[in-house]
């Protein structure tokens, strides 16, 4: 059996689950590295972790044309949640509940998942915390305190969400300490192992969707160097 290609990195920070043999694992994706990736000829491709700001991002259109192929993509926990309730009726799978609840519209914004990472040599370590994560780590909190420290949250950029600002900035509204937050919980790490599990079990091929437009540019994109080619020119979005 052919292996599984999973793009995961900082969402899978800190799980005990190992990458079960039959599973690739890949750096977080990049525009590109789901439609280069179908060369390999996957037999299902699982998107947690996704470049969003440094390269430009996976489109949509690689994803279809996966799905086109026959090739069954899943999504979860981060830029995956987010493009399978983008794509969900097109045939991409979403895998837990964040991607439920992008799906039902109670997540819209993209950065509820956005975390700042560590480079590959550090195992994309995540450097802040996502503010879904926020949210579970704080539910124990007494109700005030909590509303609090996530309306704090929410009017950060996301790469300043780390725990140490958010304490500094509960200090000063409260006047008082931030209670201690349950960093063990991750609804991003849960979601990602759930995805490992559900390539673990086997994936049923999708029902064959229409291919997207073969535009010149997405020819490029096939290509080994084709995001490189692309240049501004995807980044701005016009292919």
């Amino acid at each position: 059996m052919r292996d599984a290609i999973l793009f995961a990195g900082p969402s899978l920070w800190g799980s005990g689950m190992p990458i079960p043999p039959g599973i690739a694992l890949r750096p977080p994706a990049a525009c590109g590295d789901i439609v280069r990736a179908l060369a390999e000829r996957p037999r299902a491709i699982g998107l947690v972790d996704g470049i969003f700001e440094t390269r430009p991002s996976v489109w949509h259109k690689e994803i279809l044309a996966a799905l086109a192929e026959g090739v069954p993509v899943l999504g979860a926990a981060s830029l995956g949640a987010i493009r399978a309730a983008e794509l969900h009726s097109c045939g991409m799978i979403g895998v837990g509940a964040i991607f439920r609840a992008y799906r039902s519209g109670l997540i819209e914004r993209d950065d509820a998942v956005m975390v700042s990472h560590a480079p590959p040599a550090l195992a994309h370590r995540p450097l802040t915390v996502a503010l879904v994560d926020i949210g579970a780590c704080t539910r124990n909190w007494p109700d005030a305190d909590r509303r609090l420290v996530l309306r704090i949250a929410d009017r950060l950029n996301f790469r300043d969400r780390n725990w140490d600002r958010l304490a500094a900035l509960f200090r000063e509204r409260a006047g008082r300490e931030m209670p201690a937050p349950d960093r063990a919980i991750s609804r991003k790490r849960r979601d990602a192992e759930r995805l490992v599990s559900r390539l673990t079990q086997g994936v049923d091929r999708p029902v064959a969707c229409p291919p997207p437009p073969e535009t010149p540019w997405f020819r490029r994109l096939r290509q080994p160097t084709g995001e490189a080619a692309l240049g501004r020119y995807a980044e701005a979005g016009r292919a």
